[in-house]
């Protein structure tokens, strides 16, 4: 029963999105001279709320604006990453939707269209109905995506490939005309709130160590027995290092409850991604499964220990490796993180 609930379900979604290209799908009426791309507005469809996406991604940003300053960048963004985006200095108008709900993305959509953007990245492999509504509603002159050749919508593509995501994001820019990409990305200057720096100074003026637990599905999060087990062996590796366990507000009660109290630190009061940020800042190491704390330790060139599916995953390793990758030690698992063995990695 429950696997021909998971077919019907799939059959329905397959006939929804072909319903919907069959009316939605029609090449972009608008014209426009790629010569004018120095004065012209580009918008990014990032509405996918995935931090790691975000910083991934983050450096065309500051490529554009090096290239031709008088560019305008807008970005249409999830709510959970609307304060990611709003603290890139390189980014001049935020539209923020809803994740699933076709009215608000045509409505975003309409607004946009007013403000009369000439190019769209949306390089979001599978595209629903709500995107497609969306980027038609935008009118836009060129829309570049990624793998949608079989979509009219799509002036320019980026062939699928299991290269790394950034080069996704420059084999666009290329597209548009932009040379000489740099795809390293680094933190603006995010400001740091008092109660955390003042517990930084007090607790963390020494080299420590920051692991963090939890990963973004529940195969990717250590048990509460790993996570014990994890601190005894860091606490052996590194007797003179303090053990920082990263947290988040849903998880930090569960943490409290379950691990010893004399064997790592923690600051409770974690409320949003920038505080992780602050404190993966001046780590010595990070040791994490493959989630979004991997792409915050790279971009601060940190050492880490990350923690991936195997290579024949759905989700190929090669796509979402860390760029500081001779700075990493990836460890796989075929089904679940906890799969892994503790005394086959090396921590030194």
């Amino acid at each position: 029963m429950k696997k021909l609930h998971k077919k019907i379900k799939l059959y329905l979604r397959q006939f929804r999105l072909f319903l919907g290209r069959l009316i939605l799908d029609k090449k972009p009426s608008r014209k426009w001279d790629q010569k004018n791309l120095s004065n012209c507005k580009i918008l990014f469809i990032r509405h996918d709320g995935k931090i790691g996406d975000f910083i991934l991604s983050s450096f065309v940003y500051r490529e554009i604006k090096k290239q031709c300053p008088n560019i305008h960048i807008g970005v249409v963004a999830a709510s959970e990453t609307e304060a990611l985006f709003r603290s890139d200095p390189y980014i001049d108008s935020i539209y923020v939707v809803p994740k699933r709900a076709l009215v608000p993305f045509w409505q975003v959509g309409r607004q946009v269209a007013k403000e009369n953007y000439d190019v769209i990245f949306d390089l979001t492999e599978a595209l629903r109905n709500r995107d497609i509504v969306l980027i038609r509603s935008a009118n836009s002159a060129i829309n570049i995506g990624y793998n949608q050749r079989h979509l009219k919508l799509f002036n320019f593509n980026v062939a699928v490939n299991n290269e790394h995501i950034t080069l996704d994001y420059e084999k666009a820019l290329i597209m548009l005309g932009l040379k000489n990409i740099n795809r390293y990305f680094s933190f603006p200057n995010i400001p740091v709130r008092n109660e955390l720096r003042d517990f930084c100074q007090k607790h963390l003026s020494n080299s420590y160590i920051a692991i963090n637990f939890f990963g973004a599905a529940k195969h990717r999060q250590f048990s509460s027995k790993r996570q014990q087990e994890w601190l005894a062996k860091l606490k052996e590796a590194y007797p003179d290092k303090t053990i920082l366990v990263l947290t988040y507000p849903k998880v930090t009660q569960e943490l409290k409850s379950s691990l010893p109290k004399d064997q790592y630190l923690m600051y409770e009061n974690t409320q949003t991604i920038f505080d992780t940020i602050e404190l993966i800042r001046n780590a010595y190491k990070v040791i994490t499964p493959d989630t979004s704390i991997v792409h915050i330790a790279s971009a601060f060139n940190k050492p880490i220990i990350a923690f991936y599916m195997a290579a024949n995953s759905p989700i190929p390793y090669n796509k979402w490796m860390p760029m500081n990758a001779d700075n990493a030690s990836i460890y796989y698992y075929q089904n679940n993180i906890n799969e892994i063995q503790l005394e086959t990695i090396k921590l030194n």
